[in-house]
């Protein structure tokens, strides 16, 4: 009787261990299933690097098929050695083997058989054993391109419209917004840190006749050729202003009185030497009067600086034009307003 309860005992056993297999194997079944149908990435890889498993969509998406990729490196596979932004990859994923704790979620740069670069969101889970061994790394991804490409749009955009808001339209060169902004935030930056500044008052002599001569769209298209012509002169931290018509502001920093006339009659020369409007068959040369005035020998704050620059411009234009004066050569008793330096009001504003 014992031995026939142990028998039954044993049959019951065996038959819920099948019902147990049976029904881990049903629910492996449909893990692999759910797995391989999911609309994300699904990867395993070991601690050296090596792929274990990608899931349909993930063999889909990069272009692989299983039997291609277990046991291959995901470096040089899905993994581009660099991303476009120059970021190093191969260090990225041995950093991630070598501390998977601090890349439990990641953004990098992946790439397809066919060489096109996706952009990946993973979520990475390391697997370890009972002595805290990595086994290997469980990663989920998502394919977030569109998203990204969305991004750098935006952000491009954005930069786009700023540089639209203190850019001249015609020239390209900065407008007054930037010049008013820049100009006292740089004066400020100069009494904390002791250094100079100055800036050229340029303005095109008798401009107006070629308005006349060559016409209005041919004057804007000149006022460009010259812009090019200040940016060729200029190399960083200088910069130009379009500042009204045919007048220009150029900005120097870190350039005491001396070199700021270098300057000066360096483009004094280019644009003399420069045809202009070559183009159209009828070349113009051109002439330039440039006024100097200097932080903080001349003064203290960017409205009396560009004062004392505009002031020094038309001194030239008083006395003939095509020439440079810096602030500190001003007669005290001259007159100092643009119509007095343009007594017979020919060249005031020569467009």
């Amino acid at each position: 009787m014992a031995r026939r309860q142990e028998a039954d005992a044993l049959r019951v056993e065996i038959r819920q261990l099948k019902d147990e297999l049976a029904r881990l194997r049903a629910t492996e079944t449909t893990y692999r299933e759910i797995v391989h149908r999911t609309n994300s990435i699904v990867l395993r890889w070991d601690p050296q690097g090596r792929v274990i498993f990608l899931n349909d969509y993930g063999q889909q998406l990069f272009g692989y098929t299983s039997e291609e990729l277990v046991g291959r490196s995901v470096l040089g596979l899905i993994v581009p050695d660099t991303e476009s932004s120059g970021r190093d990859l191969v260090a990225m994923i041995h950093d991630l083997l070598r501390y998977p704790e601090r890349y439990l979620a990641n953004e990098n740069e992946n790439v397809r058989r066919d060489g096109e670069r996706l952009w990946i969101t993973w979520r990475n889970t390391p697997i370890v054993d009972g002595d805290g061994r990595l086994i290997e790394i469980l990663s989920t991804g998502i394919d977030t391109t569109e998203r990204k490409r969305a991004e750098e749009a935006l952000r491009a955009s954005e930069e786009r419209f700023r540089q639209l808001a203190v850019l001249d339209d015609l020239t390209g060169l900065y407008n007054t917004r930037h010049l008013y902004q820049a100009l006292e935030a740089l004066i400020a930056e100069g009494a904390a840190a002791g250094t100079v500044l100055s800036v050229l008052f340029i303005d095109l002599d008798h401009f107006k006749q070629v308005v006349d001569e060559h016409g209005h769209l041919n004057g804007s298209r000149a006022i460009q050729e010259v812009a090019a012509t200040l940016r060729g002169c200029l190399a960083a931290p200088a910069w130009a202003v379009a500042y009204a018509g045919d007048e220009f502001v150029v900005v120097l920093p870190d350039t005491p009185t001396a070199a700021a006339i270098e300057k000066a009659r360096e483009i004094r020369t280019r644009i003399r030497e420069t045809e202009y409007l070559a183009a159209t068959g009828r070349p113009v040369r051109l002439a330039a009067s440039v006024g100097v005035a200097t932080y903080p020998d001349d003064a203290r704050d960017f409205e009396g600086l560009l004062a004392l620059g505009d002031q020094a411009l038309f001194a030239v234009k008083r006395n003939g034009r095509d020439g440079i004066v810096a602030a500190r050569e001003l007669d005290p008793s001259a007159p100092t307003s643009r119509g007095a330096a343009a007594g017979d009001g020919d060249d005031a504003a020569d467009l």
